[in-house]
């Protein structure tokens, strides 16, 4: 058995059917069946059940041996690449992932980086924290900046600078405070980021609110973050985000206020898989920190 059959094994296992998996590999399907048919026989094991719609699910003897390959194919992938690199500059590509509260911590120091290193190539990713260490886990990201919550089981982390949340009003709601409590902004028609899985800011506002026996004034629920601002940015009403994501064209449009006794304290983290390899690109990248 080889790597190339790995890969093939794997391919299946993520893929469902032998059809999707041989479309994926870019392979007839006649031969990626062989070839399963042939690690089956040297294993002595069934690895996938097959039903009559030509989807397969593994075994129990399957989903062992996905684990072992996929670890030592994540092994192998990682030896070449540091062969690759010794005594190389820097190159290839950098896939780092953000929460969208976190995206200008991450493009402030993307765009240093670029300014250093012109022939790197990027694959950014936005998510959620369990979307983004799911990424991490599957080896799709190499480093996510993200205010959890996660596991810090296989992983290193480096906390960052806290990041308040503030009030960002449009002008035209005439509130000229510097500060402003929370049973004030209950009263304030609010536009909130909220995600489609997982927990995130929208939680804790909510959480934050149930605590006072408060019921907040929520105009929109938005599911896009996009499209969050620029809902903002025309003013169609207020926002609570991180100070770090106050732009210089929010701060000239609109009034950012300060929020009293603020529960809404961001505490980004780095985070990169522990006990594996980092690319020199994503080292360098830590470095920025």
């Amino acid at each position: 058995m080889d790597i190339r059959q790995l890969r093939y094994f794997i391919a299946i296992a993520e893929q469902g059917t032998i059809s999707k998996a041989a479309e994926h590999l870019h392979m007839a399907q006649p031969p990626l069946s062989r070839q399963l048919k042939l690690m089956e026989e040297e294993l002595g094991v069934i690895l996938f059940d097959r039903n009559k719609k030509k989807k397969v699910t593994l075994t129990p003897q399957g989903e062992l041996f996905l684990q072992k390959a996929k670890r030592l194919l994540h092994g192998m992938e990682e030896a070449i690449l540091e062969v690759k690199e010794f005594s190389e500059e820097i190159s290839g590509t950098l896939s780092v992932g953000s929460t969208i509260y976190c995206a200008p911590i991450l493009l402030s120091t993307l765009n240093k980086f670029r300014q250093q290193y012109s022939h790197i190539t990027f694959n950014i990713w936005e998510g959620n924290s369990t979307h983004l260490m799911n990424l991490l886990k599957n080896r799709q990201i190499d480093i996510a900046i993200t205010g959890g919550p996660f596991s810090q089981k296989d992983v290193e982390m480096k906390k960052l600078d806290t990041d308040p949340c503030v009030l960002i009003v449009p002008t035209d709601y005439k509130l000229d405070e510097k500060t402003i409590t929370i049973q004030e902004i209950s009263e304030i028609p609010l536009l909130l980021l909220r995600p489609t899985e997982g927990t995130g800011l929208f939680d804790q506002i909510i959480h934050a609110f149930q605590q006072l026996d408060l019921t907040p004034n929520i105009l929109c629920e938005c599911h896009d973050s996009a499209m969050l601002l620029n809902l903002v940015e025309m003013g169609f009403g207020a926002t609570i985000l991180p100070l770090s994501m106050v732009s210089k064209r929010l701060n000239k449009e609109y009034n950012i206020i300060s929020i009293q006794d603020n529960p809404w304290i961001s505490e980004p983290a780095l985070v990169w898989r522990a006990n594996s390899y980092l690319s020199a690109s994503a080292r360098e990248f830590l470095q920025l920190f």
